[in-house]
């Protein structure tokens, strides 16, 4: 399309085919974008230039990569220049002496101590804490007036490291961030956290190291240590923790995962192990056990883990492999409890419970039927009464351990959910239109039982009604 014949002598616009991009008859003046971007530099807010750094820092096509440096180049070189900016916001920090202090001390973390340095200055340790600080303040206040792109450098590098990171990931997005001398490097590391090395985590920095370990360890107990690894991955990510960094973090804090499952490796060897089998659900080798062990960075000597395996709770098969004791007592397809045995449905039997059976009258059962979402690894929702029967209180979660495997219900007031059981319903040989019978006791054990048919005859309503059964309310077929 061409414009009108009244705007010939000014310009005129095309639309080339194809849909490419529009020109001017003159040509594009190669001085605009160096006008915008020379503008924005007196100004808090520069969408152009941070877009350009955004581009030759991020995780692009090269291309791209190499065409935003370019125009930075071209058109900004200041912008990847950082050391001026960073000098003159260190100079807002106070006296040569309040400098001098806060170089010595913000930004070098594992250098010398207050007493060190009041005996250097010549002041009371207290009177060189309170000059720290006050400068410490300073300078984070002048970073909010500080020219660009130093500020959005200071916020990108929070953002893509999050509360915890190596070492090396922090010299990494400094040198993409183009903050590659020292007192840049430093300045804007402290600026972004500070980061400080965690204790008993070589290579690691965290914002809060001493909070992030402590929590992350109470995220990994809960539920005897084996827990659904998108719920490990939630919780930490509520404490800052990116999903990219989370395989290496949860290996520095001794865990494994095994299938979707995260388990922790701290505490005795025996009970490390009994941990593995449950999320595995199936008996493992030695070198099996061994390679899930190192995994999380464990390596116990061969005598050593000969000598935990050599507890009560578990057993060997011929050919060499660990099992549970528990898992030979409690079969998949049958029942552990006390109560007579109900109407066959399929090729598996209801339990109906009789008044004596209190254990097995505790427990819940909940009806799932296999279908293409449950090997998806969906979730789904199910009765209320289910997880107040299990004393879940609202806007909590629970994981029930079995022998073939975690299952979790969540309960969020409104409605309750079962998390996936694609690992269960694969570990116990289910195939699609079979049906999954979960037992769900508050004491945190799960049993399972395998049916071989997805069909509600009368028989099961009968059972289902005397043993507590719950269908789903919301499946991937109908329960």
């Amino acid at each position: 399309m061409v414009a009108s014949a009244s705007d010939a002598g000014r310009l005129a616009i095309v639309e080339p085919v194809g849909g490419g991009p529009l020109v001017g008859a003159q040509g594009p003046r190669r001085d605009d974008l160096a006008a915008i971007l020379r503008y924005e530099r007196r100004y808090a807010a520069s969408p152009i230039l941070e877009a350009l750094l955004e581009q030759r820092s991020g995780g692009g096509p090269e291309a791209v990569r190499l065409a935003a440096d370019r125009l930075l180049r071209e058109h900004a070189r200041w912008a990847l220049d950082l050391d001026k900016p960073a000098a003159a916001l260190v100079q807002v920090a106070g006296t040569e002496r309040d400098r001098r202090l806060f170089r010595s001390w913000s930004l070098h973390p594992d250098g010398r101590t207050f007493e060190e340095l009041a005996t250097e200055e010549g002041v009371p340790r207290r009177q060189v804490n309170k000059l720290v600080r006050r400068a410490e303040s300073r300078v984070r206040e002048g970073l909010a007036t500080s020219p660009a792109p130093l500020p959005w450098v200071v916020s990108t590098l929070r953002t893509r490291l999050g509360t915890a990171a190596t070492q090396r990931q922090v010299a990494s997005e400094l040198d993409r961030l183009a903050a590659g001398k020292p007192l840049v490097r430093e300045l804007v590391t402290w600026l972004a956290g500070p980061y400080l090395p965690v204790p008993n985590r070589p290579g690691w920095v965290a914002t809060q190291p001493k909070g992030l370990i402590a929590r992350t360890a109470a995220c990994l107990a809960s539920d005897g240590g084996v827990r659904r690894l998108v719920d490990v991955e939630t919780e930490l990510a509520d404490l800052g923790v990116r999903p990219d960094h989370l395989a290496a973090w949860l290996r520095a804090s001794s865990a494994t995962v095994v299938h979707d499952v995260a388990v922790s490796t701290s505490g005795p060897l025996a009970d490390v192990v009994l941990r593995i089998l449950d999320a595995h659900g199936s008996a493992r080798s030695r070198e099996e056990i061994a390679a899930d062990l190192a995994a999380a960075g464990r390596t116990p000597e061969p005598p050593v883990l000969e000598s935990a395996l050599r507890e009560r709770r578990f057993t060997h098969t011929s050919d060499g492999a660990v099992s549970l004791v528990e898992w030979e007592q409690s079969p998949a397809g049958t029942s552990t409890g006390a109560g007579r045995r109900g109407p066959t449905v399929g090729n598996a039997r209801v339990k109906v419970h009789t008044p004596c059976d209190q254990a097995e009258q505790e427990r819940l059962w909940l009806w799932v039927r296999v279908d293409g979402d449950v090997l998806r690894g969906s979730e789904a929702s199910v009765p209320v009464a289910l997880a107040e029967g299990l004393g879940l209180a609202p806007l909590t979660r629970r994981t029930f351990s079995s022998r073939w495997g975690p299952v979790t219900l969540s309960y969020d007031t409104l409605q309750a959910t079962r998390g996936p059981v694609r690992a269960v319903a694969l570990a116990t040989g289910a195939k699609v239109d079979d049906t999954l019978l979960l037992g769900f006791r508050k004491t945190g054990d799960l049993e399972i039982e395998v049916r071989c048919s997805s069909g509600r005859t009368g028989a099961m309503d009968d059972a289902a009604e005397k043993a507590l059964i719950f269908p789903e309310i919301v499946s991937g077929g109908t329960p």
